[in-house]
């Protein structure tokens, strides 16, 4: 049995879920890096605040991104 799946190619949502506790795995398909989470009624809820532009720490969320664009690079080599 699978689990189902989020799936995104968005950093920066990527980046928002991370810092909220939802650690995404990270893939390469057709030499893209693809953010996949595991889905739940937490991380749509997550995403719902995400799109209504909800405040956040600035620079926790810039760490954030630095950090997924590091492991996205890393993945890639």
């Amino acid at each position: 049995m699978t689990t189902k799946t989020f799936q995104t190619l968005d950093l920066y949502i990527s980046a928002y879920l991370s810092l909220c506790g939802i650690r995404p795995e990270l893939q390469v398909k057709n030499g893209k890096v693809i953010f996949i989470f595991p889905q739940s009624d937490d991380l749509y809820q997550l995403i719902s605040n995400y799109n209504a532009n909800v405040t956040v720490p600035v620079a926790d969320f810039t760490t954030a991104v630095k950090m997924l664009r590091g492991q996205m690079l890393t993945i890639r080599k």
